[in-house]
């Protein structure tokens, strides 16, 4: 995008926060990882990186160990700061899903959605063997624990065009974005 995303603002809303306004009534607590602190007044604690240079991989990792300090064997729900258009029932599905895995994830056609996925503390450990591998595909620790790949199909029954997946990484997306809204890009 040659920008930050997290403040790039969709329809004059900037997209964490937009992502924020999708989930907060979902969830406990909000946490930005790698975040800025000028997303703390959205009440989302701002925790810095604990893995450096290990990507997405890094950033779930960052969220698991903060949440298995404060709230132990929990949930995490990991997602991507451009992802303006997620669909709460769609995420409720997941969680409804949750009991007896270690990971809920989405997979439609072009593969999983890593980065709109549950979770749980207990794969930490995981986690953290990978980064020190090397190994960052976050889709190499599906084999290694308890994971429920949820199908297109079922997903399409709570988010029909699966417009919960649409992120924003160039420019063209983002006037994509502004045309689903129905609103013009401010210049």
């Amino acid at each position: 995008m040659g920008t930050d995303k997290v403040a790039l603002p969709l329809g004059g809303t900037p997209l964490v926060e937009r992502v924020w306004q999708r989930v907060a009534a979902l969830v406990d607590t909000v946490v930005a990882v790698g975040g800025r602190p000028d997303v703390e007044h959205l009440g989302m604690a701002v925790v810095p990186d604990r893995y450096p240079g290990a990507d997405s991989m890094g950033g779930i990792a960052t969220a698991l160990a903060y949440a298995a300090e404060r709230f132990g064997d929990t949930w995490v729900l990991a997602l991507a700061c451009d992802l303006p258009f997620l669909e709460p029932r769609l995420i409720q599905h997941l969680a409804r899903l949750s009991e007896g895995y270690d990971v809920v994830v989405p997979r439609v056609s072009a593969g999983y959605e890593p980065l709109c996925a549950l979770y749980r503390t207990t794969c930490l450990p995981v986690f953290e063997e990978c980064i020190r591998n090397g190994q960052l595909a976050i889709r190499s620790i599906f084999s290694r624990v308890r994971t429920r790949e949820v199908p297109e199909t079922e997903l399409r029954r709570f988010d029909p065009a699966l417009h919960s997946f649409i992120n924003l990484n160039r420019p063209a997306d983002l006037e994509c974005a502004h045309r689903l809204l129905g609103v013009k890009r401010a210049p």
